[in-house]
């Protein structure tokens, strides 16, 4: 990295792959190929198994004669990857007739205004919207509101933390908002919200939830929402896209602010031919049609909680099983995220701190792990974070284990004998595993078991 604000630590080694990965805990072995450690939070790891299906795709796409990187957006083949991508998005997870399904361009953040842009104006000009405070993300969206409107900030934490979220029953809200948002999981410190208590939100004001961490990791009633929305590059395909789905009366000109950028405006999108009303992220549409029909293929929702809920477990239990050498920032098992572990050894300060580092330092620079490092919270040292959106394999979670146990085992002249027989996993984690699920098994198809 040559430019001038390049950041100060980047993801990744130096050393080239091919080089790397002859060392032990640089890499897992799938389908015969082998994978960097990825642990990047977007854009995140993808399932070998669709991005081979892409590739033997993408010079020619669904026998068009073209590929379609260099379709035209108002093409009928681009037009049934379109339907396609909505067909499974829909069906994975359930969408109800009440609600559209948007590829919008941008991302999430671009959403962050597009929301108070949709629904401060108009008939709920001087309302303010209601923003559940809950970290990083939550502080990003409430920040765009702030742009456009009033904003009530609904358990905030003085510190800036957000390693635990108050009962419901505690929340102070403007019960005349226009709407209440809330991030679902937070990255940075590794919380996130699994069971909101709509309840506690007035009947008529729409909830609105920025899922982009975990949405497909769980099952979930869409109809609760005015508007469910999640980047493209988590959980789903590659970056470029928000997937967006919104109630359909709120697709209004009567709740929307009088100066709108188009690309913010709902209701010019709506209105377009086919949904389309310029050049959608072609290449982003058409991976998350085939990463979606995989999804669904490998049983839906419930096969990808139930790997959520194993693959994160293998470092919450090595974790609470250290005898306190390594700790997270969020305890309660309500709040724990199922898509980022993030944690800390011991204190985090002091001598501590210079142990943070050399983790670090030995997992991105030695092993050429991808992102590793997440922010302090407050704390002198950065945080050490795991990220494992849907697609995720279970085999880089355990080599990470691995050298979390290699790690202790070289710093730790109190670690308790049983972590080595209980907690660790044996073969050498590099190499793949078979395990049957369902009847079947999967061999480094994105989710090893």
């Amino acid at each position: 990295m040559n430019s001038a604000n390049a950041p100060s630590h980047v993801a990744g080694s130096t050393i080239p792959f091919s080089e790397l990965k002859r060392k032990a805990l640089t890499h897992t072995t799938h389908r015969g190929k082998s994978r960097a450690i990825n642990l990047a939070a977007g854009a995140a790891a993808l399932p070998l198994e669709v991005l081979e299906k892409a590739a033997a795709g993408f010079v020619e796409t669904d026998a068009s004669g073209m590929s379609v990187a260099e379709m035209g957006y108002r093409t009928k083949p681009f037009h049934a990857i379109m339907e396609r991508a909505e067909t499974s998005m829909r069906n994975l997870l359930k969408i109800p007739d009440t609600h559209e399904l948007h590829f919008f361009n941008g991302g999430a953040t671009l959403q962050f205004s597009a929301i108070p842009l949709n629904l401060l104006g108009g008939i709920n000009e001087g309302k303010t919207a209601n923003y559940l405070m809950s970290g990083h993300w939550s502080e990003k969206a409430r920040n765009e509101a702030r742009v456009f409107g009033k904003v009530t900030e609904v358990a905030v934490d003085p510190n800036g933390l957000y390693f635990d979220i108050p009962d419901s029953n505690k929340w102070e809200m403007d019960r005349d908002a226009a709407y209440f948002h809330y991030t679902s999981a937070d990255t940075r410190q590794g919380l996130e919200i699994r069971n909101f208590d709509f309840d506690a939100v007035p009947a008529n004001m729409p909830v609105v939830c920025d899922a982009s961490a975990n949405l497909g990791s769980f099952d979930i009633d869409v109809s609760k929402y005015g508007v469910l929305y999640a980047a493209s590059h988590k959980n789903f395909s590659t970056a470029g896209i928000c997937y967006s789905i919104i109630r359909k009366d709120l697709f209004t000109e009567t709740t929307q602010l009088g100066r709108m950028p188009t690309m913010c405006n709902w209701m010019t999108f709506h209105n377009a031919p086919n949904k389309i009303y310029n050049v959608p992220v072609l290449v982003s549409v058409w991976l998350g049609a085939l990463n979606t029909e995989w999804m669904i293929e490998r049983g839906g929702l419930p096969f990808f909680e139930d790997l959520a809920i194993r693959r994160s477990g293998l470092l919450y239990d090595y974790i609470d099983n250290s005898n306190g050498f390594y700790r997270t920032f969020v305890n309660s098992s309500e709040f724990r995220s199922r898509m980022q572990v993030v944690f800390t050894i011991r204190s985090g300060s002091g001598k501590d701190h210079e142990l943070v580092e050399k983790f670090l330092a030995e997992a991105n620079d030695d092993l050429g792990w991808l992102d590793i490092r997440s922010h302090p919270l407050g704390l002198p040292s950065d945080a050490i974070r795991v990220t494992m959106y849907n697609h995720q394999t279970q085999d880089t979670v355990k080599v990470v284990r691995e050298f979390m146990h290699d790690f202790q085992k070289r710093h730790d002249l109190h670690m308790p004998t049983h972590l080595s027989a209980d907690l660790c996993w044996e073969p050498t984690s590099h190499t793949s595993v078979e395990q049957p699920f369902k009847g079947h098994v999967h061999r480094g198809v994105g989710v090893p078991l």
